[in-house]
């Protein structure tokens, strides 16, 4: 299911712990154009706080939440998670969009913090692995045997990237190189996310949907979802997205 309307309006029609998992992406206030829109908000961090509470509402006890974000805006986001959550991870992911600065280092990755509502949270682990070679061998000698369990630094999803070549998962606007949407994640970045912190047949919530990639790892996973955007073209995009499901995730045992 898709709401389009205001993420807080929206969000507040949600029945209270009904919610296996939020994975939200938001917006980062850094002036990016969302289509008639800009992300662009004086009171960010307290219009953060709102939606983040309402998120961590509609959570089961046994739920949990994901919330994109940047590195400068990690000393406000710890906090209203910590208050209302359990920390499982702060997850790195590498991606080479991350921002670029002349007045400091490069950031290479973009951080996820990952709560559970309580301490009973659910977690799958070993619904991916990694392959257990010399290289990614424990440090320091450890003698227990390792049994590929995956690492909170996840350097193999590639951003959607556009240009003279695009990701086979890319969706451009007609005509061109460019991304219909400007920040098009991969699907296999939230739908890593709903293999580890939810079972089949649970629900999925995703309150800033853009171009509906949770959506397609949700139904790509056997999960319900709800979506919530407010640009109506990405709805329709969202849509579109939703009738031309391809290949389902491959999961490793």
């Amino acid at each position: 299911m898709i709401l389009c309307g205001d993420v807080l309006d929206m969000l507040k029609t949600l029945e209270s712990e009904s919610v296996q998992l939020v994975f939200a992406d938001p917006p980062f206030n850094v002036g990016k154009k969302y289509g008639n829109g800009s992300d662009r908000r004086l009171n960010y961090y307290e219009w953060c706080d709102e939606w983040i509470a309402e998120c961590f509402r509609i959570l089961k006890p046994t739920g949990s939440i994901c919330v994109m974000t940047i590195s400068k805006h990690l000393g406000e986001m710890f906090p209203m998670m910590h208050k209302r959550g359990v920390f499982i991870n702060q997850v790195q992911w590498r991606s080479v969009s991350a921002s670029h600065s002349k007045r400091g280092f490069w950031n290479s990755y973009q951080p996820i913090l990952m709560y559970g509502k309580t301490d009973q949270f659910k977690f799958n682990t070993y619904a991916q692995t990694r392959l257990i070679e010399e290289k990614n061998m424990r440090w320091g000698g450890y003698s227990t045997e390792p049994k590929g369990q995956l690492l909170d630094y996840w350097d193999d999803i590639p951003f959607v990237y556009a240009g003279s070549i695009a990701h086979k998962e890319a969706i451009l606007i007609p005509n061109t190189n460019k991304k219909a949407h400007p920040c098009q994640m991969p699907e296999m970045l939230a739908g890593r996310c709903i293999l580890f912190l939810t079972d089949q047949g649970e629900l999925v919530c995703d309150p800033f949907l853009g171009s509906g990639t949770t959506a397609v790892a949700a139904q790509k996973t056997g999960r319900e979802f709800i979506g919530i955007e407010r640009e109506e073209e990405y709805v329709l995009m969202a849509e579109k997205r939703l009738q031309n499901i391809g290949q389902l995730f491959e999961v490793r045992p």
